[in-house]
């Protein structure tokens, strides 16, 4: 322990750098639907809420960027923080219960209205040369093999004395596929964006077990290259959510896919934000997965 002790000391002393710089990234989703990103450097130990909230202020800039479309926050009313335990930061921030490696997610309350889904909370753009290698022919039947294939891998990596389940209903213009998974929730590494994003699938290192190999995997169209999701989401119908969560968060976050919105923005300069949201679990998705982990994906045509 002495030496050890002393070798700590040693690069304390005599090292050529000096602390650490904390940078802590922050995801504010605002009242009125909308979200803004944040970056502190070296904020100290804790920060008053007022000046956090002066910072998140100075993000947005001139409240015309909502462009008339939005309703303005209500800054001089009851405002305050929430994080995803629900726990309540009206008086200071403090940043210790906030990570380093990776993105906090917070709402802001002002008192009105409360909303569930917030425009361009996760950013899908994807490496521009997995484009180039979209199939021309593209069949109904493997855009549900693909969803059903992103299922499969999910469930690859569930416990022993876990359920493994995927059930798929479909209703009129609505298909709904469910699995039991590992789920995903905002993290850096589990996020909910790569299920939407191309060539970002959480499940790439279960897949070695799987293809070329024994069942449960089908034969995916595109899932085989990590980008089954939002291809075949969209091919399926106009609109898609995807809700999921992990069996450590207590929240469950959603990702909106709109085929229309999606195209728009890809027209020009290829960056694909779409709408999302954090809310509870239902009765019925906890009765569905006892071990509290599931997505789900609704998709409407």
């Amino acid at each position: 322990m002495a030496s050890s002790a002393s070798e700590k000391w040693a690069v304390v002393q005599y090292g050529h750098h000096g602390p650490a710089t904390k940078v802590y990234r922050f995801q504010i989703l605002l009242p009125n639907g909308t979200s803004t990103s944040l970056k502190l450097r070296d904020p100290g130990e804790e920060m008053p809420l007022p000046d956090f909230l002066h910072r998140i202020r100075e993000e947005l800039g001139d409240a015309s960027a909502y462009g008339g479309q939005r309703r303005g926050i209500e800054w001089d009313g009851d405002v305050y923080l929430e994080d995803l335990l629900d726990r309540k930061i009206d008086k200071k921030v403090q940043f210790c219960d906030f990570v380093t490696k990776g993105t906090n997610i917070l709402r802001l309350q002002d008192g009105e209205e409360f909303v569930r889904t917030y425009e361009n909370m996760w950013d899908l753009t994807p490496p521009t040369e997995l484009l180039q290698e979209l199939p021309a022919e593209y069949s109904t039947e493997s855009a549900l093999a693909d969803l059903v294939d992103n299922s499969l891998q999910a469930l690859w990596s569930n416990g022993s004395k876990e359920i493994k389940l995927i059930r798929i209903t479909v209703d009129g213009e609505k298909i709904v596929v469910f699995d039991t998974g590992r789920g995903m929730d905002g993290s850096e590494d589990n996020s909910i964006s790569k299920w939407g994003t191309m060539g970002s699938s959480n499940h790439r290192v279960f897949r070695k077990q799987g293809i070329g190999g024994k069942a449960p995997y089908l034969v995916p169209f595109f899932g085989m290259f990590g980008y089954g999701g939002t291809i075949a989401s969209m091919h399926l119908g106009r609109t898609a959510i995807v809700s999921s969560k992990t069996k450590e968060s207590r929240k469950v976050f959603t990702l909106h896919l709109s085929r229309e919105a999606l195209l728009e923005k890809s027209s020009s300069k290829l960056s694909w934000k779409t709408a999302g949201g954090v809310r509870d679990p239902s009765e019925e998705e906890l009765a569905l997965s006892p071990h509290r982990s599931f997505t789900q994906v609704i998709q409407l045509s």
